[in-house]
């Protein structure tokens, strides 16, 4: 059939053909939506979540905190200078002058934490570092870490080491883990509970790392509690490096002795 009526034609069967098309292109969509809602489930927030993501006060609370945190540290930070010049033979040029590092992080173990390092000198096996850090929900602490020339020089198996480490309560790394901060016992173990075996297999490890630790809830006593742990560490320093000429068993009358 030609002319008008065949091109009428046509086009109807074109209109009813694409109108075909949309209905089947609205059911697969349609199809799809009600699928993709039957495999995707809502993600919900609990009672105490929904309390939380709608009150501003405690994140900005956090950052105060975080802010007192850094003010604290800065604070001790010419303290622990000070404290440092009595013992300034002990150290190379490039320890004995430098001007601490305070930094923050948001995710040691999930949580923030702030460090201070003074004094602090980090190569890759070759490290020196008095570490100070508070870590939200736990504690402050403060850590000596060596390896390297540092620990030939301050570390190695001296009569009196380990008993000094008792005296003052210090705990000693453990694990292969040199960068892990926490206290659980596959990391640290207190000096006391530690034979003379496992001590000396510490010894012989590539780094040797002590720490001590104050809860949150004595923050009031932190100051305090840092200043003197750092006097104890150059003390510490101290003992093993002039062991290093003399040999200082306990009771011994020279210098070191009384640490």
């Amino acid at each position: 059939m030609n002319g008008p009526t065949n091109a009428l034609s046509i086009s109807l069967s074109n209109f009813f053909i694409t109108e075909s098309k949309l209905t089947l292109t609205k059911t697969t969509y349609s199809t799809q939506f009600q699928l993709l809602n039957m495999s995707t489930p809502k993600i919900q927030l609990s009672a105490e979540e929904m309390i939380l993501v709608n009150d501003t006060k405690w994140i900005l609370t956090k950052h105060i905190i975080i802010k007192k945190v850094y003010e604290f540290f800065g604070n001790l930070l010419p303290l622990f200078q000070q404290e440092l010049e009595s013992f300034q033979y002990l150290f190379p040029e490039n320890l004995r002058h430098q001007g601490g590092k305070i930094s923050r992080g948001e995710n040691y173990q999930l949580l923030p934490y702030v460090i201070l390092d003074y004094p602090a000198l980090f190569w890759k096996d070759n490290i020196f570092a008095i570490r100070t850090m508070f870590w939200w929900g736990h504690f402050f602490s403060i850590t000596l870490q060596l390896s390297g020339t540092h620990k030939r020089k301050f570390i190695s198996e001296k009569t009196g080491v380990k008993e000094w480490l008792e005296r003052n309560n210090y705990f000693v790394c453990m694990s292969e883990g040199e960068w892990s901060h926490h206290f659980e016992t596959d990391n640290y173990m207190a000096s006391s509970d530690i034979s003379n075996d496992q001590f000396n297999n510490i010894l012989r490890k590539s780094f040797f790392k002590i720490s001590k630790n104050i809860s949150l809830t004595e923050w009031h006593n932190a100051d305090t509690f840092l200043i003197d742990s750092f006097r104890e560490l150059l003390q510490f320093l101290e003992f093993n490096f002039r062991a290093d000429k003399k040999d200082l068993s306990p009771g011994s009358p020279t210098a070191g002795s009384g640490l």
